[in-house]
């Protein structure tokens, strides 16, 4: 008796007939919803029933039930693009299926065993062996924090305040992956990822311009050295469109009117108050940022300037003794007010500044929350912080005509542009700026004329 000889593709023909049996529908998690709701796949095959959420999401007025595909609308011009997204999910879906099926004898998967397999097929689970997106991140935020990180501009090993953030950074990325029901690895972040991203933080998170730019930021950080490891990233993180949002804020400065009037205050009834003041005074007189002023010590003190390696960036630098800083360092026998947390101090430098007529003066802020632009007005102490200090030495010093590059050995910045929007002075400032350079070069001549008689 001969063998039955089967036709060449006929155990494809017949996996494939298998497969076909497989029922998959889509369907919205919340049909009723206002906004963009997720979309879940209930397949249903030889093994049971699984409801599998897919990495899409649509606002119901747009999907048709029916076809179980986005309508041809032009409220929704997107649709063919989504459409054929959901055709190659249900592709996947099946191709997945297929493949288990060809790789365990025909055997049926379990509809948890089927999830797995999508959740690596789809991007939500990393095969064995790579190392995904979200691996590398909480790695690369490990590092930082033990500090194994290299910084690729100084080659040396990152301080801690550069790695602040990296927490909160990845905390954001894995809600919006979570609500968003969306895949997140380095082939897909791209323009589309970014802007939908900034839409969450703004809207959904709520934060500002700047805080969403220092997010963007840290990304961007994480990708590049993934990058330089060799590890294949989409290039679009690099693209012009991939950018740090930015606002220019109205923060404000103490004039040196404001700040004599508050080192006059007499605070010997209030212990906490006197030595908060005195600390804010000397950031006020250093130019140092409050985690470096709020750790100065003796040794950092000789022959009449303070020398101190920056937290921040880890650069040594040298400040000359202003009068007023010597007066509080006379005051507390050479050693300097202890120190309270950076938050304590903003609430006490309120109380500080309510005692202050000058600054009892209203100020106008602009500010952009939740994607929306709100002005408010505050009387001036409400907005003093201790990052006021730093802003107003640097202020009032390019005021008092200190070249700009002094001032900048001392703050850091790495330009005149970024000196001078840091800076941010009212045009009244700028006119007296003026005045007061005309009235100099004026002394001057009149000087050269005397001699010259």
């Amino acid at each position: 008796m001969y063998p039955h000889v089967y036709p060449k593709d006929f155990w494809g023909t017949f996996v494939l007939l298998i497969v076909t049996q497989m029922d998959i529908r889509f369907y919205l998690k919340r049909p009723d919803a206002k906004q963009v709701t997720a979309i879940f796949a209930r397949i249903t095959y030889e093994a049971g029933q699984l409801k599998y959420y897919l990495p899409e999401k649509i606002n119901p007025a747009y999907w048709n039930s029916a076809t179980q595909r986005a309508v041809q609308s032009k409220r929704f011009p997107e649709y063919p693009e989504f459409n054929a997204r959901i055709d190659t999910l249900e592709q996947t879906i099946r191709n997945t299926y297929r493949k288990y099926l060809n790789d365990n004898d025909n055997a049926t998967p379990s509809p948890g065993t089927l999830k797995e397999l999508l959740d690596t097929a789809l991007g939500k689970k990393e095969a064995a062996g790579k190392q995904g997106f979200f691996e590398y991140f909480e790695d690369f935020k490990t590092r930082s924090a033990d500090g194994q990180r290299i910084s690729p501009k100084t080659k040396k090993v990152t301080v801690h305040n550069t790695n602040k953030g990296y927490g909160t950074t990845l905390k954001h990325l894995e809600n919006f992956r979570k609500v968003y029901q969306r895949r997140i690895d380095f082939d897909s972040i791209d323009l589309e990822f970014y802007n939908d991203y900034i839409k969450y933080l703004t809207h959904t998170v709520k934060l500002s311009p700047n805080t969403i730019g220092d997010h963007i930021k840290r990304i961007k950080t994480v990708l590049q050295e993934a990058k330089e490891k060799g590890i294949k990233v989409n290039p679009a993180f690099e693209s012009s469109y991939f950018t740090k949002p930015k606002e220019d804020t109205d923060s404000i400065y103490l004039t040196e009117a404001e700040l004599k009037e508050l080192e006059k205050l007499d605070l010997s009834g209030d212990k906490k108050l006197d030595q908060v003041r005195d600390l804010f005074l000397i950031g006020c007189y250093t130019g140092l940022r409050y985690s470096d002023y709020s750790v100065l010590q003796p040794e950092h003190i000789k022959d009449g300037f303070i020398s101190i390696k920056q937290a921040k960036t880890g650069n040594p630098v040298v400040i000359p003794i202003h009068p007023t800083v010597k007066g509080i360092l006379d005051k507390y026998n050479g050693k300097l007010p202890k120190a309270i947390s950076n938050q304590k101090t903003n609430d006490y430098l309120k109380d500080l500044g309510e005692k202050v007529d000058a600054l009892k003066t209203t100020v106008t802020k602009t500010y952009t929350k939740g994607g929306t632009k709100i002005t408010r007005t505050f009387p001036k102490y409400k907005l003093m912080v201790s990052h006021t200090a730093r802003r107003s030495f640097a202020t009032n010093e390019y005021l008092a005509g200190t070249p700009s590059i002094t001032i900048m050995a001392i703050t850091g910045h790495k330009t005149e542009k970024a000196f001078l929007g840091y800076i941010k002075l009212t045009p009244d400032e700028h006119a007296k700026l003026l005045k007061l350079h005309w009235e100099k070069r004026a002394q001057q001549r009149e000087s050269k004329l005397r001699k010259a008689q």
